[in-house]
């Protein structure tokens, strides 16, 4: 495998503009891998909301008490899960840069972990409710996690794997 940059985001104007100062200014990335998504687009905060505005406005449109009813129960389950997801949201990485010593999480331009390939122990495969996610664990048990929201992340995986010089196991098959 390559290990050339070789990112669809070539226009880095796509990244955050705190991510971007991490990829202009980190020496010896070999590719970073950007996560798009956004606070606002967790299941546990959208989907209420939208139900509750249609249920609402809906309920008000035809005069059904419990259409109104039950919109106000989503928009208070809407609030209750705002600083949730808020919270969960400053624990994921936005940014993922390999670099050709280590692999680094970044939210924001904000460093999260890092974890050199000396003391890189493994990566595991972790599935749970239908989506695959990725333990990336230090020989101290640290991890860093790669969550399926990052673009290419199998391709991560792999070139870490080539990086690394870590032996696969057989549940490490991608």
């Amino acid at each position: 495998m390559s290990t050339e940059l070789k990112n669809d985001v070539q226009d880095l104007s796509l990244l955050h503009s705190q991510d971007r100062k991490i990829v202009d200014t980190m020496p010896s990335i070999v590719q970073f891998f950007p996560n798009h998504s956004r606070w606002w687009q967790n299941a546990s905060f959208a989907l209420p909301l939208i139900i509750a505005v249609i249920s609402t406005c809906l309920g008000f449109l035809i005069q059904i008490d419990e259409l109104i009813g039950f919109g106000i129960f989503l928009a208070v389950v809407t609030l209750i899960m705002f600083p949730v997801v808020l919270m969960t949201w400053r624990n994921t990485a936005t940014l993922i840069v390999i670099s050709s010593d280590r692999i680094s999480a970044f939210h924001r331009g904000k460093l999260m972990k890092e974890i050199s390939w000396g003391h890189l122990d493994r990566v595991e495969r972790v599935e749970y409710l239908g989506n695959t996610r990725h333990k990336v664990v230090a020989k101290n048990e640290d991890f860093l996690s790669i969550e399926n929201e990052i673009e290419h992340s199998e391709d991560l995986i792999e070139l870490l794997f080539v990086l690394s010089k870590i032996p696969r196991r057989s549940s490490d098959t991608i």
